[in-house]
C-alpha cells in the first residue's frame, strides 16, 4: 500500500477517536441538598456622620444545623456602653444593649416575653465580629458585618481615591 495512504487513514481514524470521546457525555453530579432561607431585611438607615468604635448598622448572620438566618444591629457606642436596635429576620425592631472591651462585645437584645439573646464575641478592626448567641435552649455562632451605608453610591466621594470614610 502507498505509504502517504496508511499515513492519511491513521490520521484519519485518530481525529474520528479523538471526536468520539468530546462527544461522550459524562453524568452531573447530584444536586446539593439547599435548605431554604429568608432573604435578608433591608437594613437600618445608618444616620450617623462620625463613627465611634463599633457604631453603626452591621449585618448579623446565625448559623443554625437548618440554615442561616439573617438580621441586623444598629448600634450606638459611648465611651464602652452600646445600645441601640435589633431588626429581626421579620423586620420587628427590639432595644440592645451591651459593651465593648477592648476586642471583646457582648449585646444583650431584651424581647417583649422577657426572654433575651446574648450575642458574646469579638470584633476585628471594628468592621467583622464573631462569636456565640446563647438562647434559651442553645448556643449557634454567629458572624457580623459592618455595613456603613447600605447605598453604594453614598459612599462615593469627590476627593482623591473617590471613597468616602464609613
Amino acid at each position: 500500500m502507498n505509504r502517504s495512504f496508511i499515513l492519511g487513514s491513521a490520521f484519519a481514524l485518530a481525529l474520528a477517536a479523538q471526536a468520539a470521546a468530546g462527544a461522550q457525555t459524562y453524568p452531573s453530579p447530584p444536586p446539593s441538598i439547599k435548605i431554604p432561607a429568608k432573604a435578608t431585611p433591608a437594613p437600618p438607615k445608618d444616620t450617623a456622620i462620625t463613627r465611634v468604635g463599633i457604631s453603626g448598622v452591621w449585618e448579623i448572620q446565625i448559623q443554625r444545623a437548618s440554615g442561616v438566618t439573617y438580621t441586623h444591629f444598629k448600634i450606638d457606642q459611648k465611651d464602652n456602653v452600646l445600645t441601640g436596635q435589633y431588626l429581626d429576620q421579620d423586620g420587628k425592631k427590639y432595644p440592645l444593649f451591651g459593651s465593648v472591651d477592648g476586642k471583646n462585645v457582648r449585646v444583650v437584645v431584651s424581647l417583649p416575653n422577657g426572654a433575651t439573646l446574648t450575642f458574646n464575641g469579638t470584633h476585628e478592626a471594628f468592621t467583622d465580629m464573631i462569636g456565640m448567641l446563647a438562647l434559651s435552649n442553645e448556643s449557634v455562632p454567629f458572624t457580623a458585618a459592618y455595613r456603613p451605608k447600605y447605598n453604594w453610591m453614598d459612599n462615593l466621594s469627590p476627593s482623591t481615591g473617590g471613597m468616602g470614610q464609613p
